[in-house]
Order: structure tokens, then sequence, then C-alpha cells
């Protein structure tokens, strides 16, 4: 009786071995993968796409307020659809990640101006991915305090020519193994 409890234990703990093993490998592949935006086919910030602003002065008045009133109740809400392209390599064509939780941020001019987190579960694998997201948005603080100004500086800059403004995504997601929910250690740059 004990021998076959000793190889049934024996067997459970090859296969948790082997199911650690292939999560290892999953989660470094994901994390030396390069990571590319396509495109953005929207941003919408509290139902404003800000794409269509290209100045301050392309806000209308309601839309202002709308703005003005989520910021000063810190209820900025943005929704968006990213073309991310994830480059794993031949050897893991194959390979799918589930990304639990995605803490992202904006840098323009290697400056933090928006940051937040996406909750829902998003399903990432070799090649185009076309991700709807919606997270809380939290506006970088400028001189010890938020300005709706560094908001609409941002829906502006995001219209700019190339090259009049650095603007720099990084991502740092939560991924799902099978021992549980990992963060990567670091933000990841999209180029």
């Amino acid at each position: 009786m004990t021998i076959k409890l000793r190889n049934y234990l024996l067997v459970l703990v090859l296969l948790v071995a082997g199911a650690a093993c292939k999560t290892k490998d999953d989660f470094d592949a994901f994390k030396a993968a390069e990571y590319s935006l396509k495109g953005i086919d929207e941003v919408r910030v509290n139902g404003i796409n800000l794409l269509e602003k290209k100045r301050a002065e392309d806000f209308s008045f309601s839309e202002a307020a709308v703005l003005f009133s989520a910021f000063s109740e810190n209820k900025l809400n943005a929704t968006t659809t990213l073309n991310l392209n994830v480059e794993l390599g031949e050897d893991n064509k194959d390979r799918t990640m589930t990304v639990t939780q995605l803490k992202w941020q904006m840098l323009v001019n290697n400056e933090k101006a928006l940051s937040g987190v996406i909750q829902e579960a998003i399903q990432l694998k070799n090649g185009l991915n076309t991700i709807k997201v919606s997270s809380p948005l939290a506006v970088a603080q400028e001189s010890g305090g938020t300005s709706l100004n560094s908001l609409l500086r941002m829906a502006t800059l995001l219209n700019q020519e190339k090259g009049k403004a650095q603007v720099q995504l990084q991502i740092k997601p939560t991924i799902e193994t099978s021992v549980g929910p990992v963060e990567l250690p670091a933000f990841i740059n999209i180029k």
C-alpha cells in the first residue's frame, strides 16, 4: 500500500514539476518577446474621442465640462482599441498567455503623463492582437497637484506630427500561471 501511495505521489510531483517548467517557459517567452504598437483605433476618455482633438480649441464647452467634472471627482475612465503586435520567435509561435492585470503608463518626453490599470483578462498570442481595453485613468501630478491642462495637453500631443513629442507606452503585465498570478518585475517598453 505504501509503495502505491509513494508512486502516486511521485507521479503527482512529476506532473506539478512539468507544469511549472511549461509555465516558466511561457513566462520567459513573453518576457523576452518584442512588443510593438501597430495602431490605436480610438482613445475615449469619458466618452470623448481624443484622437479627434488636435488643439485645445477643438473641445466643445460641453466636452470640457464633462472632462472637468470627471477630473475633479477623480472619475476619469479611458477606453481604447489597441493593435499590439507580439513577436515571440519561431520556437514559440503556438504559445498564448493570459494577462490577468495590466499596469500601463504613457510617458511624454520621458516624463510620466498618464497611467492606469486594466483589471480584465486579456489573451495574448504571437502576432497581431486587437485588444479592447477599459481602464481608470490617472493624470500625472505637476507642481504638486494634477491639472486638467495636463489631460488636454496629452490629448493634443497624441495627434501631433511625429517627432514633435516623444510619446512612449509601457506595460507591466501580471500573467496567469499554474502556480498563480505572477507580475513581471519591470515595465516593458512598447515601440
